[in-house]
């Protein structure tokens, strides 16, 4: 299925109003999407962008090289889901990796981590997103997976630990009961 992400708005106090995109929802494909959305097709309004980004779920989300300098953006409609809020510090992540949300005049960008939660980990002046490079993007991108690699480790880690102390567990009472 790949990468799932959230795009949407994040206001004052961290609560944010998001949908979300089903495939692709790494930094490479969203970021650029969202400058072309932002800046070649809502003219350079974060609130028109944001608009156009709750009107609905998203497949796929991104942007394809060609006229003009950043190229233009494709979105693949998705129906059915429901919009999603939080508050980010608070929200569990579910089954999304990534989350991208406008706030002010910035890109907020935070991975999946941790059980299940969302940790900030970019954060881009929205006049500087088309200037951004693949380099910039892979960077944040490999650092985000790096994090949620370490994060599920430990996940894995400790449900194993749980899982061996409740073997222990039965094994003396099996014991115990003889």
């Amino acid at each position: 299925m790949g990468l799932r992400a959230l795009v949407g708005t994040e206001g004052a106090g961290g609560v944010y109003v998001a949908r979300g995109v089903q495939h692709d929802g790494c930094p490479t494909m969203v970021v650029p999407a969202l400058s072309v959305l932002l800046h070649e097709l809502c003219g350079h309004s974060p609130e028109r962008a944001a608009a156009v980004l709750l009107q609905t779920d998203w497949s796929r989300l991104y942007a394809v090289p060609g006229t003009g300098p950043t190229g233009h953006a494709v979105g693949v409609p998705s129906e059915g889901y429901p919009v999603q809020t939080g508050r980010i510090a608070e929200a569990r992540a579910g089954d999304r990796e990534w989350a991208y949300l406008f706030g002010g005049h910035r890109l907020h960008v935070y991975p999946e981590r941790g059980p299940k939660r969302w940790e900030a980990w970019a954060c881009w002046s929205l006049h500087e997103l088309g200037d951004l490079s693949q380099l910039d993007l892979l960077e944040v991108q490999k650092a985000g997976y790096a994090a949620q690699w370490r994060a599920s480790d430990y996940r894995g880690y400790m449900e194993a630990v749980r899982e061996a102390a409740r073997d222990s567990t039965r094994i003396r009472l099996m014991e115990a009961g003889r």
